[in-house]
């Protein structure tokens, strides 16, 4: 396959010795460019690069500060908004010696890598208020946060606001192209219709990822999910186009269309029947929760969603999507299903919400999908990168999908069939009672209205809304190890009334008067994909975890919730480099190469708080404009040779007590965790810098 090839290449790269003093062009693309959100097409996030490694880290040091303007000084006529979020949320992509960032205002910069100074910028214009009657978007909801762009053959893309692409030119930020009216309406014999056909709900109009191109066929995929967490109804669905023409090829709609005759369509209605009897048809490529489809109670399958009611759906696409370019199979993860919480209106297993799903790219034609959370009353939407690779799982050689998804789990599919090999849970993950995944041979819990149902008192749940995985992962070809970060952070929450549409927190309610604080905290986790074993953990008190995890040059980097960057061995965990930031960053960095071939490592602090409802009311990350900045080894240092060849592991680990609660109740539970290795080297590092 085309990917394993890459991977081949990787690992030969990977051992080969870097001097530092090449330039940029002549390092192979792999180490000197991040061209996707996630480093490559394959959503890996992990850069073969050994400039800097194990050996020299503790030298780094802070080249250059870019400081984002506000957005009311960007220059942005962003109209019939009501805010817009500060700063950025994406990681900074490098390509050949330059750096580009979008903010959450859809903003793209360019930045000298080894300078920080500006070379251009776009600005987006946008007024919401000249599309309300054509489309059927709530603007407003789009605006938390712009997840990417990623650079394709010269060119940066972008998921632009109202239904829109925008193609950069990637030297000079002129617009090459557009795709355009992609949610609009397609006539149903009404004056204002609900755009795509047997729609009956609104769209989120600005998605925080760009579209994926299938470059064999020339074919744009791009997708849109419901407004507002899904709870408006849109019907989401993922598209391919022709990459000149611009024309619609496909669409695959990966939730049904409404059937309630009493506000929808008649014809909505008939092609809701048609819905349930496609999904009874294709059971056999339909898993849920590593059952078959075909073992599940049929009627129940036959009649998912029910009438599918005005104010039910599925929320935005949230992660990199990939595509083998051999096979021609489109892979991508779904969001949750609304409203969270209360599904009164919605029973059954909510296909196609939280799922991986596997589509042929050329013609969008199903090939397999897998709910990773039947009926799904938490929103844990399977949000972030999708990884694609060749790898050695259960004692041969295969081609993987490795997805994690916000219910805390990282699986291992098989790329053709969707079976999961491999369903990796952190020890550290400390459900409450009424977070247990649900049983999809069971009816009642195929059927349960609430979260926890018959009650309707406050209650205490982790994972929360927020999940115990909300980040990117990391695959290291090298070790076969997938690295990815949980967390606990229990939520005091009511299931409140779920028969109004735009409901923007889906039947939730965070409750002020907590009986006690909850215990917070994340771990970074090591699994080894061939026997699905952990490899080593590390663990922090006092923060949750948002953002994302990479590896390069054995070394494995993360998001500082807490403020401080660390480095942790990848064969151990043990930490090689810490330093505070002055700021929490929930977005994780980046590495690449400058104009005369020095890679550095790129880190953005500021943009949107999370976890406000959580955590002291005020959330993590510092609703500022923030700031990107660069750090490199020092000029007169003399880089090593380094090979990247994995040492041997063991566990280490530590016993501690943390208090949780489940239903309002404190409970006492034990908490593994890797231990705390901080390695004070200051005074070396000082000392060295003298010489």
């Amino acid at each position: 396959m085309h990917f394993s090839k890459y991977f081949i290449s990787l690992f030969t790269i990977g051992m080969l010795l870097s001097t530092g003093q090449l330039e940029a062009q002549q390092l192979p693309r792999e180490q000197r460019n991040w061209e996707y959100i996630n480093h490559d097409a394959f959503g890996t996030n992990y850069n073969p690069q050994t400039q800097i490694n194990k050996r020299n880290v503790q030298s780094l040091e802070l080249k250059w500060t870019y400081q984002v303007l506000p957005v009311s000084q960007q220059g942005a006529q962003l109209l019939g908004f009501p805010s817009i979020a500060e700063g950025s949320m994406s990681p900074p992509l490098v390509v050949d010696g330059i750096v580009y960032i979008v903010l959450n205002s859809k903003m793209v910069i360019a930045l000298d890598a080894k300078t920080g100074k500006e070379i251009w910028r776009h600005v987006t214009n946008f007024d919401s208020r000249n599309i309300e009657n054509s489309y059927p978007l709530l603007a407003a909801y789009a605006l938390g946060h712009t997840h990417g762009i990623y650079y394709i053959d010269g060119k940066i893309w972008l998921n632009d606001f109202g239904c829109k692409i925008t193609v950069l030119d990637a030297k000079t930020g002129s617009v090459a192209r557009t795709y355009e009216d992609l949610c609009k309406e397609i006539p149903l014999n009404s004056v204002r219709g609900f755009g795509i056909p047997t729609n009956s709900g609104y769209y989120a109009g600005g998605g925080a990822h760009p579209p994926s191109l299938y470059k064999k066929e020339n074919v744009v995929i791009w997708g849109v999910g419901g407004a507002s967490e899904g709870t408006w109804g849109g019907r989401a669905y993922e598209q391919g186009m022709d990459a000149e023409t611009g024309k619609v090829l496909w669409r695959f709609f990966y939730a049904p269309p409404c059937g309630d005759s009493a506000t929808c369509r008649p014809e909505f209605e008939r092609e809701k029947q048609v819905w349930g009897q496609w999904l009874v048809d294709n059971c056999d490529k339909i898993w849920i929760q590593r059952i078959k489809s075909c073992e599940l109670d049929q009627d129940l399958l036959r009649n998912d969603w029910d009438k599918m009611r005005f104010n039910s759906g599925i929320s935005n696409v949230w992660g990199q999507r990939v595509i083998d370019e051999e096979t021609g199979i489109y892979y991508f993860g779904t969001a949750q299903p609304g409203p969270n919480l209360n599904a009164t209106h919605s029973p059954g297993f909510r296909l196609f919400s939280s799922s991986v799903i596997a589509l042929n790219a050329k013609t969008g034609e199903l090939i397999w999908s897998h709910q990773t959370t039947a009926r799904n009353l938490w929103d844990y939407d399977c949000g972030w990168n999708t990884i694609l690779a060749n790898a050695r799982v259960k004692g041969q050689n295969r081609n993987v999908v490795i997805k994690g998804c916000k219910n805390g789990i990282v699986y291992v599919f098989d790329a053709a069939t969707g079976e999961a090999y491999h369903v990796l849970e952190s020890p550290d993950i400390k459900r409450t009672q009424n977070a247990q995944l649900l049983n999809p041979r069971n009816r009642e819990d195929m059927t349960r209205p609430w979260v926890n149902y018959p009650k309707s008192e406050p209650f205490w749940m982790n994972c929360n809304l927020t999940g115990c995985l909300e980040s990117d992962i990391a695959y290291d070809p090298i070790r076969n190890i997938v690295y990815f970060a949980t967390y606990n952070a229990p939520g005091w929450n009511l299931v409140t009334n779920a028969d109004l549409r735009g409901n923007a927190l889906g039947g939730r309610a965070s409750l002020p008067d907590r009986p006690f604080v909850p215990k917070i905290n994340y771990t970074i986790n090591a699994y080894n994909i061939d026997d699905g074993s952990l490899k080593w953990k590390y663990f922090v008190d006092g923060f949750p975890f948002r953002g994302g995890v990479m590896v390069s040059g054995g070394l494995v980097w993360f998001s500082a919730p807490d403020g401080i960057q660390r480095a942790l061995n990848a064969d151990n965990g043990n930490i090689m480099y810490e330093q505070s930031l002055g700021s929490s960053t929930l977005v994780q960095p980046t590495i690449g190469a400058d104009s005369d071939g020095k890679m550095k490592l790129f880190r953005i602090i500021g943009g949107h708080a999370y976890f406000q409802n959580i955590v002291n009311q005020q959330g993590f990350g510092s609703n500022t404009p923030g700031a990107i900045m660069a750090y490199g080894l020092p000029d007169n240092l003399q880089i090593e040779p380094y090979e990247d060849i994995p040492e041997s592991t063991s566990p280490i680990q530590f016993m501690g007590q943390f208090a949780y609660a489940g239903l309002g109740v404190a409970v006492a539970v034990v908490l593994i965790a890797g231990i705390l290795t901080r390695r004070s080297k200051k005074k070396k590092v000082k000392a060295k810098r003298k010489k």
